[in-house]
């Protein structure tokens, strides 16, 4: 029972084969597809309780594109938030991988990456209610980035390994 060896589970078994070197173009795309992935899974939670509760604000996308450029759309703003999701991120996590936690499953390393872009989410997006919009804010948007980040890694670790750096 405690002394049995742990088994392997086909989750831990890269389909492609592990990629030798962390930083390949093949675990890069294939944290590219996790990313994108990640963000379907994410927004049928992260779009579709706001829209149920009627609190979904456009203006908070045009908000996080204004970051970039000045007076900014909606329209930019899913585009930027789109990108970051399976773009920025998911190189994000390549780089740092190994050094998230949990050392088991590897796979939820995606899941410790994308609470810490959470923050900057929570951020960007606060809505402005009262105690039970923001606390339902909360819960909602940090358990999508959990399931965007569990995605993330589970498809990363399915395809290619998640990457670990010799540093």
């Amino acid at each position: 029972m405690a002394n049995e060896p742990r088994t392997e589970t086909a989750v831990e078994e890269p389909a492609l084969g592990e990629s030798e070197e962390p930083l390949s173009l093949r675990s890069i795309t294939s944290a590219f597809v996790g990313g994108a992935a990640g963000l379907i899974a994410m927004s049928p939670l992260i779009a579709g309780v706001p829209i149920l509760l009627g609190i979904f604000q456009l203006e908070s996308l045009a908000r996080l594109a204004e970051f970039v450029i000045s007076q900014a759309d909606a329209t930019l703003g899913l585009l930027f938030f789109g990108g970051g999701g399976v773009v920025v991120l998911p190189l994000f996590f390549i780089v740092t991988a190994t050094f998230l936690p949990p050392k088991q499953p590897r796979y939820l390393r995606g899941a410790t990456i994308s609470s810490f872009f959470w923050v900057g989410f929570v951020y960007i997006f606060w809505p402005a209610g009262g105690v039970f919009i923001n606390a339902t804010f909360v819960v909602v948007t940090l358990v999508s980035h959990w399931i965007y980040g569990a995605v993330l890694g589970l498809v990363m670790q399915r395809l290619t390994g998640i990457p670990e750096h010799a540093v």
